[in-house]
């Protein structure tokens, strides 16, 4: 058997408890290196960039509708000015019309009227008067025009028959 040595001491504890634990020692932390500040600064960009990916993934839908209700907006505004402009053009109309010397300037220009007591006469080729005869500008004819008329009804008739 082996002798057992000697205690130097009273227990710390009183019987039938157990002894206090002793606590660790303290770790001491090392000083952050580049390479550990590297991996801390990647670490909070990630964290700060999966913050930005998710601000935008719930906001971008009510950016894109806002964007569009904007260029709806935008259309709607052209549209009325354009109707503006419209209004007022048919106002100068209006006005136009309720002048009695107007009504009759548009009544021999556009209708061929004629006051009382004058005779019409309607220049139908005013450029031979003038002395250019070039006809150039005008395609020439075949036939009358109302005969290419029935032609060209009798035309649509005979592929009507046959469809």
């Amino acid at each position: 058997m082996v002798p057992s040595k000697p205690r130097n001491s009273a227990p710390k504890s009183a019987p039938g408890r157990a002894a206090p634990r002793r606590r660790p020692a303290p770790v001491v932390e090392a000083k952050p290196t580049e390479d550990t500040r590297k991996r801390k600064l990647s670490w909070q960009t990630g964290v700060f960039l999966l913050v930005i990916a998710i601000v935008l993934v719930t906001f971008l839908p009510s950016i894109n509708s806002a964007l569009k209700q904007a260029q709806q907006i935008a259309a709607l505004n052209s549209e009325i000015e354009s109707t503006k402009s419209e209004v007022q053009g048919l106002e100068e109309k209006n006005e136009n019309l309720k002048d009695p010397a107007y009504i009759k300037r548009k009544a021999r220009k556009d209708q061929y009227y004629v006051e009382e007591g004058k005779n019409a006469v309607i220049v139908t080729n005013q450029e031979a008067i003038n002395g250019d005869d070039s006809d150039t500008d005008r395609p020439q004819r075949k036939q009358a025009w109302y005969l290419e008329l029935l032609e060209s009804i009798q035309e649509v008739g005979n592929t009507v028959e046959k469809g």
